[in-house]
C-alpha cells in the first residue's frame, strides 16, 4: 500500500520536500582502545590483600549524532540531536539510542533568545557542546561530561543534563560580550517515571491514569532552575563564566547507589529528597598557538540528616587542559582531572591524559589519546561489615577518527 501511495504522490509535492530548508548533518566517532586495569584490595582488620587485573581491546563506533536543523522564517530555528552510542543495536542489546536535544529557538535579537524543548542548558563551557564531537580535540571527554560514563559517575549529580526552557543572549560591553542564560526543567532523571520490567509504569502518582514512561511526577519544588553569566571577548579568544543550579537529588532509594559510592553512615541517612546546589566556573582562552580550558564544579547539599549525623555529601570536579597548535591542522594537549563523587567516603580520583588531533580535511580528524586513571578508596564497607581499602588503576590508549557527516 505504501509504495502505491508514493507512486501516486504528485511530483511537485516530492520536489517541495526536497527543496525544503531542512538541514541534515551529523558527526560520528570511531575508536579502537586498549585498556589495562588493576585493583588492589586490603582489609586492614584481617591483613588480607587481593589483586585483580583485566585487559580489554575493542573496536567501536563510540558515538554518532544525527542533527536536524530547520530555519522557520527569520526568527525561529528548530533543532534535533539523535544520539547513538557503542555500536548501537536493539536486536543485540548493544549501546543506546536517545533524543538528546529537540528544541525551538525564538531569536528576538542577539541580546534575547528563547529556547523551548529538550535542550542542553548553559552550564560552564563544555555542557552545551559536549555532543559536537568533531569540534573537540579529544576522543574521551572530561569524565563527568563523557556520555559513556553517565552511569558510572552519576553525571546528573554534577551537571544539569537537560532543561526545557532557556532564555539567553549576549550583551555588548566595549571589547566584550556579556553572556547570560536562565533556564528551568524537570527534576533529575531518577524522579522521572519509566517502564518497569513487568510492563507497568513506575511512578509516585495515582497509577489509574498514566502516560507512557518519561513523565516527571514531582512537584514544582523539585524542578531544576539555573543559569550562567559570563564574559567573552569580541575576537572569541577569551571566555569565562559562573554557573549555578538548584534542584533536588533523589536519595529516597538507597539501592540506587553501590557500596563503593556510599559509606555505611551515608546509606543510613538516605530516605528523602536532598536540596542540591551546583556551582560551576569556567575559563578558556587562546594566546598565539597555545590554548587552555579550565572547569570546576562544586556540588553542595542542604540535607538535615547529613548535618545531624555529620556525614559529608559535598562532591567536586576539576578539569584543566593545556594545548598547543603545532600547525593549523595539528594540535596536541595535556590534561589533569580531579574528582570526588562519593558520599561519606574518603575517596578521590585523578586522571592524567595527553593526546593530539590531526585535521586531515574539513570532514575528517584523526585523534590519539592516552589516559591514566587512579582512584583510592579508604574504609569502604565490604562483606561481613569489614572495612576495606582499594586502589584502582586504569590506563587507556585510544585511537580514532571524528567524521563530519
Amino acid at each position: 500500500m505504501l509504495p502505491l501511495l508514493l507512486l501516486c504522490w504528485p511530483a511537485q509535492h516530492a520536489q517541495a520536500q526536497i527543496d525544503s530548508d531542512l538541514q541534515l548533518f551529523g558527526s560520528m566517532q570511531t575508536v579502537f582502545f586498549h585498556q589495562e586495569s588493576r585493583i588492589d584490595t586490603e582489609i586492614p582488620s584481617t591483613g588480607t590483600r587481593n589483586s585483580g587485573t583485566e585487559t580489554r581491546n575493542t573496536f567501536a563506533l563510540q558515538q554518532m549524532d544525527l542533527f536536524f536543523r530547520k530555519e522557520i522564517g527569520d526568527e525561529l530555528t528548530a533543532f534535533v540531536d539523535l544520539e547513538f552510542q557503542l555500536n548501537y543495536s536493539s536486536e543485540k542489546q548493544w549501546g543506546s539510542m536517545s533524543i538528546q536535544e529537540a528544541w525551538l529557538n525564538y531569536h528576538i535579537s542577539d541580546a534575547a533568545n528563547l529556547k523551548l524543548g529538550l535542550l542542553f542548558p548553559s552550564f560552564n563551557h563544555l555542557n552545551e557542546i559536549k555532543n559536537r564531537l568533531a569540534l573537540l580535540p579529544y576522543l574521551f571527554r572530561p569524565l563527568v561530561y563523557e556520555r559513556l560514563l553517565s552511569e558510572k559517575f552519576y553525571t546528573e549529580d554534577f551537571i544539569p543534563e537537560h532543561a526545557f526552557f532557556q532564555f539567553h543572549g549576549a550583551l555588548p560591553a566595549g571589547n566584550w560580550f556579556v553572556d547570560y542564560a536562565a533556564y528551568a526543567g524537570n527534576a533529575e532523571a531518577s524522579y522521572v517515571s519509566r517502564n518497569t520490567p513487568s510492563g507497568g509504569i513506575e511512578t509516585d502518582l495515582n497509577p489509574n491514569f498514566e502516560f507512557l514512561g518519561g513523565v516527571d511526577p514531582s512537584n514544582l519544588k523539585l524542578k531544576l532552575f539555573g543559569g550562567r553569566i559570563g564574559m567573552r571577548s569580541r575576537d572569541e579568544m577569551f571566555k569565562f563564566g559562573i554557573s549555578v543550579t538548584h534542584d533536588y537529588n533523589n536519595l529516597r532509594d538507597s539501592t540506587r547507589y553501590p557500596s563503593h559510592i556510599l559509606s555505611g553512615p551515608a546509606r543510613r541517612i538516605l530516605g528523602s529528597d536532598a536540596e542540591r546546589f551546583r556551582i560551576g566556573s569556567d575559563l578558556s582562552g587562546r594566546y598565539k598557538a597555545f590554548w587552555f580550558e579550565l572547569e570546576g564544579i562544586k556540588v553542595i547539599y542542604d540535607y538535615d540528616p547529613a548535618e545531624r549525623f555529620d556525614v559529608e555529601l559535598e562532591q567536586s570536579f576539576f578539569s584543566g587542559v593545556l594545548g598547543y597548535d603545532i600547525t593549523s591542522e595539528i594540535t596536541t594537549y595535556g590534561s589533569l582531572q580531579y574528582g570526588d563523587y562519593t558520599f561519606g567516603l574518603d575517596s578521590d580520583y585523578f586522571v592524567y591524559t595527553f593526546g593530539g588531533a590531526w585535521r586531515v580535511n574539513e570532514s575528517v580528524t584523526a585523534k590519539a589519546q592516552f589516559i591514566a586513571y587512579d582512584e583510592q578508596f579508604n574504609d569502604v564497607p565490604g562483606d561481613n561489615l569489614n572495612l576495606i581499602s582499594q586502589q584502582v588503576t586504569i590506563t587507556f590508549v585510544f585511537l580514532g577518527f571524528s567524521i563530519l557527516l
